[in-house]
């Protein structure tokens, strides 16, 4: 090999130099703007298919369900691997899937097996869905969303949100005809949410549904009680529970028009945050 002269020697050593100062820079600058973008204060895209609080708060909750029941795992792993920044705190769930995914490997090739719905092994897009939420705190904004994307995991969250939102609101409903007394039938709910009576059969028979009309009821209830439903009890002792009721919730929706006057005001003299599921955060030092 040809020995550089002194000048080509320089030459390289700046060029080396001028190289390795771009370097840094270029990943100051990389950092700067993710770091920029994390700290606005809109919501994180990843979130975006939950569409609200309660779908998101539901969607961790069986996450975090599915791991402890079936994973084995203590409530404090499956809070760590979920929302912990260490990319330590996953490795433990991670492991379990990577073997769940083993199972079902080995179960898809022996035909005639239907390995997920014999609850032999989990579907890959429930191993995909835990995988990105375990990515959620740890990765950025873009390459989780990308994960999402390529595993369809959007789509499948996007699916389920929409499904426990229609759930919530037959639940919603119900709670308050029961606050007045009334049975709603299958077929009546049925026709006020649009959906076929075999849902509103299923919904019945799902726990997730049971709680959300008894959370209802103790929102709804608490409301009334504070905004009317005392107003009327003094004035006519004599009414039963259900009949104060059925008048605070007629009074209540005569009220919805000044309500939503008084909500267009203040929204002129300035925004108002919607409440969100927390934007997770990541560890700005590297380990």
């Amino acid at each position: 090999m040809k020995k550089m002269s002194a000048k080509d020697a320089a030459t390289a050593r700046k060029r080396f130099k001028e190289s390795g100062e771009a370097y840094r820079q270029t990943k100051l600058d990389l950092v700067r703007a993710a770091h920029e973008s994390e700290s606005s204060n809109r919501f994180p895209e990843y979130l975006c298919p939950d569409m609200n609080d309660d779908a998101w708060f539901h969607r961790k909750s069986a996450a975090s369900e599915l791991i402890e029941k079936r994973g084995e795992f203590s409530s404090h792993v499956s809070m760590l691997a979920l929302v912990d920044s260490d990319w330590e705190t996953k490795e433990a769930v991670a492991s379990w899937l990577r073997r769940e995914l083993k199972v079902l490997r080995v179960a898809e090739g022996k035909s005639g097996g239907a390995p997920v719905r014999r609850n032999v092994a989990l579907s890959r897009t429930v191993i995909s869905d835990v995988a990105v939420e375990l990515l959620e705190c740890i990765g950025g904004e873009a390459l989780v969303c990308l994960f999402q994307e390529l595993l369809d995991i959007d789509r499948h969250r996007r699916s389920r949100a929409e499904s426990f939102v229609q759930l919530d609101r037959a639940a919603e409903m119900e709670a308050q005809l029961n606050l007045q007394g009334r049975h709603t039938r299958v077929r009546e709910l049925a026709g006020h949410m649009s959906v076929s009576p075999s849902s509103v059969t299923r919904w019945r028979k799902n726990s997730a549904y049971r709680g959300r009309v008894d959370f209802h009821k103790r929102v709804w209830g608490n409301f009334m009680r504070d905004e009317y439903f005392d107003q009327i009890k003094s004035k006519v002792p004599t009414l039963s529970e259900p009949e104060c009721f059925r008048r605070a919730f007629a009074l209540y929706a005569s009220s919805i028009p000044a309500r939503r006057g008084r909500s267009t005001q203040a929204n002129t003299r300035g925004p108002i945050a919607a409440p969100h599921a927390a934007k997770p955060r990541r560890n700005s030092s590297s380990k």
